[in-house]
């Protein structure tokens, strides 16, 4: 290994290190869970799954925790990334920032010019200034109360952080520079216009002068990530002023602001889609937040943009299901067939909201927040929506409308992954139309997916949940024993020097990947998490690790350690070998039962000897 892949992971390895150091398990957990002593552990209500009785402990001790319900388990590391569903990056620097830790990768040295940091930092002051301008400037009397006309109270102003841009062309250009930051820091912000950008024709005698603000005379709506930290804006024009042109302008791409993965008030709905175990989707920044007022906080809105592979990315961090609530136009209804489309493609379970009265949900909420709940609690699979609007629309006993009705269903149900789904809409038009399932099958088999996802990636997504889900009996103990290797330095390293040789060691992928790392991240499970890019495979790694290492009872904990880890690797490698000796006999028995079938004697005399001689040796 190069000295400086060592020193890299070296470094990695103290942060994570000190950072443990720091912080208390009880302390972080406690900020999502109640906590309450019981015996050697605190207990609660496990955040990750509904309960009535508390199932999840947290041992300060050893600093892990473990839910008997659901099983999830882990380090402070594990379970910010659980419940955050963040990357493991993310999670590094924001319990850093708690444990107050300064990171060894950012020491030293000149601060970048592209500073997040400081973007971040100055988009916070905006947002406060904006919020003061709403409260106590000149938006009090311009845009509180249109903001009250359409049904949003003062909780939730607040709560979103709604505030004010007064006009004017350079008000939050001289607020920034008055405390601080430079034209250039500002410019990244995405708060400002330049003017001409091209510096030869700029105004030699004062830069400044070609640069103006991008929010004038507007109600501000701050867009935050997961975290709640403001990246950017959406502004309405504020009302009586011209809304033909230019309703709603966003902040343009940053460092910061990323529009295609921006998702209107995620931070305040993630923990609300984890228990419910679904997403409100709506198209307004005011829909989200009149949802939110009328119960519905699981809501968020797309903001200003068509649904995005990415921002579907995110929501499933969350919720595998999805509600889609869009303006009852024909522009809205258009962007949801898009939207379910691409939901499809990624295996997201998704319904349609449908409004009978008002046009969007930010005005039902205002009118009649219980006729919103019961719309949202009557919605509908996506396809049986379509399916209805399409029996709605065309004749279903001419040949035209039931080709026109079987393509409105079967161009989105292209897009399912679901065999299930599939066979279900295929007998279920069939028998609607009166035609043969083989004609719609064949119709179907001719449309092609929209093109989100490729099919390739979404075949290798549903390998991996098939492999994931159905483990044989070696897997498991390959598991349990991949774990336990990885949980103790001196055992990973001596069950490498005595097995890594031998054909079980270099066969399964898994344990070839362990035992080729080990050297490289000197044998360490922390060093081995951050050396991982994929952070499916770091929660992998983090579940076999805690899974084998520790043992949680209502007492205590139980950590395997020293010499009974190391006979229990060897009971397991044991127990290993003897379940792969039994996947080869039963293979060669499957291969001997169609030989026989094809006649092929030949073979059978081969099979035969394999399995008698395999039959024969001791595992």
């Amino acid at each position: 290994m190069g000295k400086a892949h060592s020193n890299f992971y070296y470094r990695m390895n103290n942060n994570v290190e000190e950072i443990k150091a720091r912080l208390n398990i009880v302390d972080v957990v406690g900020e999502y869970v109640r906590l309450t002593k019981g015996g050697a552990n605190w207990k609660g209500l496990c955040p990750f799954h509904s309960e009535k009785s508390p199932s999840f402990m947290v041992n300060e001790e050893k600093q892990i925790f473990h839910c008997f319900g659901c099983a999830k388990g882990g380090d402070v590391f594990t379970f910010v990334q659980e419940i955050e569903s963040m990357e493991f990056r993310e999670v590094l620097k924001l319990l850093a920032e708690k444990a107050g830790v300064q990171l060894e990768e950012y020491k030293g040295g000149a601060q970048p010019v592209d500073n997040k940091k400081r973007i971040l930092e100055a988009l916070e002051l905006a947002t406060k200034f904006y919020e003061t301008q709403l409260w106590k400037g000149v938006g009090k009397d311009k845009a509180l109360s249109y903001l009250s006309q359409r049904g949003i109270n003062d909780e939730s102003l607040r709560n979103f952080r709604l505030g004010f841009a007064p006009a004017g062309w350079d008000n939050i250009l001289k607020f920034l520079q008055a405390r601080g930051f430079s034209l250039d820091e500002i410019s990244k912000t995405g708060l400002l216009v330049q003017k001409n950008p091209d510096p030869l024709k700029a105004n030699s005698y004062k830069l400044e002068a070609s640069f103006y603000d991008r929010f004038r005379d507007r109600i501000m709506f701050p867009i935050q990530d997961v975290m709640g930290v403001v990246i950017g804006y959406s502004a309405r024009v504020a009302p009586g002023q011209d809304e033909s042109q230019a309703k709603y302008i966003n902040t343009p791409e940053t460092l910061v602001y990323h529009k295609s993965k921006a998702l209107y008030g995620i931070s305040h709905a993630k923990q609300n889609i984890k228990q419910k175990n679904y997403t409100l989707l709506v198209e307004g920044n005011l829909d989200v937040i009149a949802s939110h007022q009328a119960g519905l906080k699981n809501t968020v809105a797309v903001s200003g943009t068509a649904l995005t592979a990415d921002q579907v990315t995110i929501l499933k961090r969350y919720s595998d299901n999805i509600a889609m609530l869009f303006d009852m136009d024909s522009a809205g209804q258009q962007a949801a067939q898009k939207s379910v489309d691409l939901c499809l493609q990624q295996n997201v379970n998704v319904k349609m909201v449908m409004l009978s009265q008002g046009k969007d949900a930010a005005e039902v909420a205002a009118k009649n927040p219980e006729f919103l709940l019961s719309a949202v609690a009557k919605s509908v699979p996506a396809i049986e929506y379509f399916f209805g609007n399409a029996l709605n629309i065309f004749d279903s006993n001419t040949a035209e409308g039931k080709r026109n009705i079987a393509t409105a269903v079967l161009g989105h149900l292209a897009n399912s992954q679901s065999q299930i789904e599939r066979t279900h809409w295929i007998k279920k038009l069939a028998h609607q139309l009166d035609v043969e399932e083989k004609v719609i099958s064949d119709v179907l088999k001719s449309l092609t997916p929209s093109s989100f996802v490729s099919n390739s990636q979404l075949r290798d997504k549903d390998s991996e949940k098939t492999d994931s889900s159905f483990q044989n009996r070696a897997e498991v103990v390959r598991d349990l024993l991949a774990g336990l290797i990885i949980s103790d330095k001196k055992v990973w390293s001596q069950t490498l020097e005595k097995e890594g040789e031998k054909s079980w060691a270099k066969e399964d992928k898994l344990l070839r990947f362990l035992f080729e790392k080990g050297p490289k991240v000197d044998f360490s499970y922390d060093n081995l998490i951050e050396s991982v890019a994929d952070d499916k495979t770091k929660k992998r790694l983090a579940d076999l690790y805690f899974a084998a290492k520790y043992r949680f009872s209502q007492d205590g904990v139980v950590e395997y350690a020293g010499e009974d880890l190391r006979q229990l690797v060897g009971v397991h490698i044991d127990q290993y070998e003897r379940e792969l000796h039994k996947n080869k006999l039963h293979s060669i028995m499957k291969e001997i039962k169609s030989a026989e079938e094809r006649g092929d004697k030949e073979a059978l005399t081969k099979l035969m000897s394999q399995f008698t001689t395999l039959s024969q040796e001791t595992k």
